[in-house]
């Protein structure tokens, strides 16, 4: 008698456990694929929050360096316009202050030399002031009011709108506008 020595089980397999894992092994390159296809996007989203972050930084220190000028009174260096009904009485030419009524819209406008101011020298910080009102009395100024008729500002405030840009390396842009006051002396 002869004994068989294959099992009847072996004979039916034909290369199951090979195609089983070739399977489980492409699923694993297909969720590392996508794996770096989602880290290399968040990487770019990052990257771009710190490229808007600088931008935005830099709009800030432009809005700040004009606040500085215009705290230093408006016969600072740089000279300004000849605006005596704007409340700028310096002769010269500056770009980055207008008179009330200017229309130049900041988000629209292509920002120069020709018609705003940079941040010593950086072009990524620019900014422009318009005047916005002169000679304005706060309320409780008048020397109607006892007490406070010795007020700092008792002859009245001229309101100025500063709206500075910032940049980044990369090209994002933002806006930073604020208002500010400067007392009639």
């Amino acid at each position: 008698m002869r004994r068989n020595l294959k099992s009847p089980v072996c004979n039916r397999q034909k290369g199951a456990t090979l195609v089983v894992a070739l399977l489980v092994l492409v699923l694993i390159m297909m969720i590392g694929i996508t794996a770096v296809t989602t880290s290399n996007t968040q990487y770019k989203l990052a990257g771009n929050l710190q490229f808007e972050d600088s931008a935005m930084n830099n709009a800030e220190a432009a809005v700040t360096s004009a606040e500085s000028w215009l705290n230093t009174g408006t016969t600072a260096s740089p000279p300004v316009y000849n605006y005596l009904n704007a409340g700028f009485t310096t002769a010269g030419v500056t770009p980055e202050l207008l008179p009330i009524g200017a229309t130049n819209n900041p988000l629209t406008m292509a920002w120069s030399d020709a018609n705003s101011k940079s941040v010593g020298g950086n072009t990524a910080q620019r900014y422009i002031i318009q005047m916005m009102s002169t000679n304005n009395l706060l309320q409780g100024s008048s020397s109607s009011m006892g007490a406070q008729a010795k007020s700092v500002c008792s002859m009245g405030v001229n309101t100025y709108l500063i709206t500075g840009r910032g940049t980044s390396a990369r090209g994002a842009s933002k806006f930073v506008q604020s208002y500010y006051s400067i007392c009639v002396k």
